[in-house]
């Protein structure tokens, strides 16, 4: 970091100039508001959460089946494992943002290429996450499976998959956080949600309705958190 400072030519006395204002200009993002448009605020926090769940879903199962196809543990053949983690790679290579743009093109504006963008990049992410969770289980039991002369899929349904997937259903409700978030993000570029309202705020000066919407995303990623540690002490 050092290195990259002195080599950019970054200026000490510009940035504790460009500091000297940040404090007052917190004041004029609080109160939180709604300027007027309260009903628009929760009906787009609605839509968001409908792209985030449909998003994830959409990458749910190509997920699923490229992260066991990509699991060394699982596949028979080294050269298949590595293709498929150099697939999920190559997915988590393409922004969902740059994702979206291109289905704004291809469906046009609204939710459908918010959803679309975010299911695809949850393929990369969450099939990563699954084959990671499939690689760590301990191989005992799985080898004990073999020496009795279980065959593949035997050893996956039961001695693999029942311990991964505590770690798969966290992983899940990961990528939903993520993809609400993101949601949020897409709304800018023309994909629906908050994100328009985020970005009409910003560009009209209505800074209380900035806060308002980055509370609303706080509350609902808190629910998210909530309910994966609820979760994870009904699986332990």
């Amino acid at each position: 970091m050092i290195a990259s400072a002195a080599r950019s030519d970054v200026s000490w006395q510009a940035l504790s100039r460009g500091a000297e204002p940040l404090f007052p200009t917190f004041g004029d993002f609080l109160p939180p508001g709604t300027g007027g448009i309260g009903d628009t605020l929760l009906e787009d926090l609605w839509v968001t959460i409908q792209i985030s769940l449909a998003g994830t879903m959409i990458g749910l199962v190509p997920a699923v089946v490229l992260g066991v196809l990509a699991a060394g543990n699982v596949v028979r053949a080294p050269r298949v494992a590595r293709f498929f983690r150099t697939v999920i790679l190559l997915i988590r290579g393409i922004p969902e943002l740059i994702l979206a743009i291109v289905f704004v093109v291809v469906t046009g504006l609204g939710p459908v290429a918010g959803a679309l963008a975010l299911g695809i990049g949850s393929i990369g992410l969450l099939g990563k996450l699954v084959a990671d969770s499939l690689e760590e289980v301990e191989p005992g039991p799985a080898r004990a499976l073999l020496a009795t002369g279980a065959r593949r899929p035997q050893i996956f349904f039961g001695a693999i998959l029942p311990r991964a997937w505590p770690a798969i259903v966290a992983h899940l409700l990961y990528q939903l956080d993520v993809n609400f978030r993101s949601a949020t993000l897409l709304g800018i570029v023309g994909a629906g949600g908050l994100g328009y309202d985020l970005l009409n705020a910003a560009r009209v000066l209505e800074f209380g309705v900035v806060t308002t919407v980055v509370l609303m995303v706080l509350a609902v990623v808190l629910l998210v958190e909530g309910l994966a540690v609820w979760l994870r002490k009904v699986y332990a």
